[in-house]
């Protein structure tokens, strides 16, 4: 028997979101480390264990019988840890709470992690509106603001919510060609307010001076991401924003070169001093989940 002390709770949980998602990668992406450190994770529990936990000879990953029995034990103990977790944090939050966000993280990253807050805080009513990054709104009603762009925020508390990196995104619809990145050549190219990611992009690619290419350009990410949906082209697009779309196939990652994002997300609010309790619990929230 394993003693409390001594079991290997990473590797559970690498274990879990594996058996859950069929996939190493997908597991990996979930919880933000590297394929290879699920792997070692995953060896490394089956060594503990002495059985083997996956069938690896197809794909995608299939359990073994041993597998699928301490996947049971397992999500039922994570499901009564979260029940309990929830329990504990829920401190009876209730009011009213503005929070204002760029458009494309608000839509494509926002709105799905926020969903397990409001079931933690059900007295809480959310008013939620966006800020273009290059034309900011007064922030005098805001009580939590994610922004990208300058950490300056005249009397505004601001911390960093984490740095990014851009990549190119198409529809699975126009992805046949582009296997390289002087195959953009004659490709519209989709861009977000101005041309500077992509010019980085292709400048550090190698292929700043591609010949045939259309443009067209959008007041937001947010916009040009939904147009790469839709076909038009190849967008830039970062891990948060594009998550969910390269998990479900709406969206193909082209390419494996990335270039930082200029400027980290910033999470503004009002001093601490005049900060809501709500303000503090989503601000928490939302660091951990990014």
């Amino acid at each position: 028997m394993i003693k409390r002390r001594d079991l290997p709770l990473y590797a559970l949980r690498g274990f879990e979101a594996t058996a859950r998602l069929h996939s190493l990668t997908d597991a990996a992406e979930e919880l933000g480390v590297t394929y290879s450190a699920i792997s070692h994770q995953i060896r490394k529990l089956e060594e503990i264990l002495g059985t083997t936990l996956f069938d690896r000879r197809h794909k995608p990953l299939s359990l073994t019988a041993k597998g699928h029995a301490l996947l049971s034990g397992v999500t039922d103990s994570f499901d009564r840890l979260s029940r309990a977790a929830e329990e504990a944090g829920n401190t009876g939050l209730e009011g009213e709470l503005v929070v204002s966000c760029i458009p494309g993280l608000g839509t494509n990253w926002l709105i799905p992690a926020l969903e397990q807050f409001l079931k933690s805080y059900t007295k809480l009513n959310l008013h939620i509106i966006t800020e273009f990054w290059h034309h900011p709104t007064p922030h005098e009603e805001i009580d939590l603001a994610i922004t990208y762009g300058s950490a300056e925020r005249t009397g505004r508390r601001v911390i960093r919510l984490g740095q990014s990196e851009f990549f190119p995104v198409c529809s699975p619809r126009i992805m046949d060609g582009l296997l390289k990145p002087q195959d953009l050549a004659g490709i519209t190219l989709l861009h977000d307010h101005s041309e500077e990611t992509w010019s980085r992009w292709l400048l550090e690619a190698g292929h700043q001076n591609l010949e045939d290419r259309r443009n067209i350009y959008f007041d937001s990410a947010h916009m040009a991401l939904e147009a790469a949906r839709a076909g038009y082209g190849v967008a830039m697009g970062d891990r948060p924003t594009v998550q969910h779309d390269l998990r479900e196939g709406r969206l193909i990652r082209l390419f494996d070169h990335s270039v930082p994002a200029i400027h980290p997300y910033y999470i503004d609010t009002p001093p601490l001093e005049h900060m809501k309790p709500a303000t503090k619990a989503l601000e928490a929230w939302l660091v951990d989940q990014f």
